[in-house]
Formats: structure tokens, sequence, C-alpha cells
């Protein structure tokens, strides 16, 4: 899961508006061993996220739920006592979809990662 994700952000690389947001996920899911860093960094995007709502910011609002999602999915993976729900994996790929749909990038590019050919 933590090479998709990584593939998945590098699809969005230049593309989202918050490249800092961006660098410090990306970071974090190219240090697996660090992966329970990821409820930290989540709130740090949960925050970032409401203020996007409250501004109507529709290209943020998608950055930060796909980056939220991906948090979630590294976080229950380094197994702790608290983990986010389990169904928080299913909901990268939805998050990178429509983060794709709003910025313009191609469906293509991030389908190829959901669905490598074998």
């Amino acid at each position: 899961m933590g090479e998709m994700i990584v593939s998945l952000l590098r699809q969005f690389e230049g593309q989202v508006p918050d490249q800092e947001s961006h660098a410090r996920v990306q970071e974090l899911a190219l240090t697996q061993d660090k992966w329970s860093a990821g409820h930290k960094l989540f709130d740090v995007v949960r925050n970032r996220l409401l203020v996007a709502m409250d501004a109507n910011d529709r290209v943020k609002c998608a950055q930060y739920s796909f980056e939220e999602s991906c948090l979630k999915t590294m976080y229950n993976e380094s197994y702790p006592d608290d983990p986010f729900d389990s169904v928080s994996p299913f909901f990268v790929p939805i998050e990178a979809i429509h983060l794709a749909r709003v910025l313009g990038t191609p469906l293509d590019n991030v389908l190829a990662v959901l669905m490598p050919v074998a």
C-alpha cells in the first residue's frame, strides 16, 4: 500500500495548491518506519481542511481529503493501539480520483497506479 500511496502522491506533484502539505505527506510516505507519526500530521492536515472548507476552496478540500486518507492508512499500517477506521485504505483511491478530477490531472495516470498491468 505504501508504494501505491507514494505513486499517487507523485501524480499530483507540482499541481496541488499546498505544496508544503503535499511534501510533508510524501516525505512520511517514503519512510515506512515513521508512519506512526501519521496521526500527528493528520491533525495538521485536518485543521487545514477545516479552513479550506470554511473558505469554500474546492481544490484545497480535495487535496487535504486525499492526504487525510493516505495518512490514516499509513498510520493504521503502523499497528497503533488507536487506529483510524479500518476502511481508511478504501478511501485512498476514491479521494485520488476526486483530486485528479478537480485538478484536471488525466484519470489514466491515476488509474495506472491503482490498476497496474500485470
